[in-house]
This record gives C-alpha cells, structure tokens and sequence, in this order.
C-alpha cells in the first residue's frame, strides 16, 4: 500500500500540475475559502480509491468539490465537538461539587475529564477519515455517522495499515521540511505547502482503498444488502 501510495499523487498525465494546484490551494488556505476546495478535492480522491481508480481526479466541477469540503468539515466539527461537551458537562459537575469539602473531588474530575477528552480526541482522529470517506462515497452527511458501514471499516487489518502509515510518512515529511529549512536557511519552507498537500493525497489514497478493500468484499456486501424476512 505504501508504494502505491507514494506515487499516487503524481500519477497520470497532469500529475505535476495536480501538485501545483493543490500546493497553491493550500499555501492560500490561510484565508479559509482554499480550504474548502483542498478539504474537497481529498473527498473526491477518497472515493475515486475506495473504488479503485487508479489516478487522482480531475481539479473540475469546482462548485461540487467546495460543497463536498464544506461537507466533511461540518463532519469534522460534529466529531470534534463530542471531546469538548463531554469536558464542559464534567467540568461543571465538578463546579457544582466543588466546595471547600469536596475539592478532592472536583480536582479528580477535572483531571478524569482530560484524561477522557483526550482519548476521545485520539479515537475521534482514528475514525474520521473512514467516516468522510462514507460520505464521499454517498454524498450524505448522513452516511459519516453509519455505523453499521464503519464498523468493520475501522476494525480491519487494512485501515489500521492505512492509519500508522499515514502517521509514519506524516513524521518523516515533517524530518524532510525541517532538514530543508535548515539548510536552504528557511526558503525550503515555501515547498512547506507541496509536501502537505503530497501527504494529503496519498492519504486520502490509502484511507479510501482500505475503506474499499474491506466494504467490497462479498462478505460485506452481503451483509450490508440483507434484509430482514416476514
């Protein structure tokens, strides 16, 4: 997976321009409006992997890639809220417990509350890129909170692949940009956006083929189309 990966974001005949596109989107993501078409685009390659295309997809139809970025971000802040109520609604119990008697406690509470968010956050990390692909494949935003779908996505051998060698050529990019920054005395940082944007989509590549490994095997998809008898 990992070498397919590698060279999935060059693949086809436009593959150098993809990157200069893609790598200008996300320098100017700053001013927030890019974002939505980069945070697009990468739906779009989810569900181009997840089917088994074997190229990236075209930068077209850039009404639909900002809708399908906006759509994965009102996915992620719904998962990225779950962390904060459950650290607000425990933090307030521990203010409504947190008299001179029981200061014990409030400390221990807010201590459990972090220790908890925390979890949340890292398991919420994990299951994301598996639920923006179920949207990608269905266009709902229904479809990033179908557990049924998920389930066995976020349990498998290949997504669990996809996840730690994502994290591991995340690390060794971040190694790659700060030897650059050092040596070309800080002008190495303008190819800063190019190699997020390279890691972005072969990303997006591994999560979408292992959500498509595991959702189009005949087991799966039998289960996933039974339906209960009279």
């Amino acid at each position: 997976m990992l070498e397919e990966a590698i060279s999935y974001p060059t693949k086809g005949d436009s593959g150098i321009a993809r990157l200069i596109i893609g790598g200008t989107l996300t320098f100017f993501s700053i001013f927030l409006i890019p974002a939505f078409f980069v945070a697009g685009y990468m739906v779009r390659t989810m569900n181009a992997a997840s089917r088994n295309e074997e190229e990236p997809p075209e930068f077209t139809d850039w009404g639909t890639m900002f809708m399908d970025g906006v759509k994965g971000a009102v996915v992620a802040v719904v998962y990225g809220l779950i962390p904060f109520v459950i650290m607000f609604v425990v933090g307030f119990a521990a203010g409504l417990t947190g008299s001179n008697d029981a200061t014990g406690l409030a400390s221990g509470l807010g201590v459990l509350t972090v220790l908890v968010s925390g979890v949340l956050g890292l398991a919420i990390n994990y299951l994301l890129p598996a639920a923006i692909t179920n949207l990608a494949r269905t266009g709902t935003i229904g479809a990033a909170f179908d557990f049924d779908t998920l389930g066995p996505v976020l349990k498998s051998k290949e997504y669990i692949t996809a996840v730690l060698l994502t994290f591991f050529v995340a690390i060794a990019i971040g190694v790659v940009v700060g030897v650059l920054a050092v040596f070309t005395l800080g002008f190495g940082l303008i190819l800063l956006p190019f190699f997020y944007f390279w890691l972005y989509l072969a990303g997006s590549y591994m999560f979408g083929a292992a959500f498509g490994r595991v959702v189009e095997t005949p087991h799966h998809s039998t289960e996933q189309s039974a339906t209960p008898m009279d």
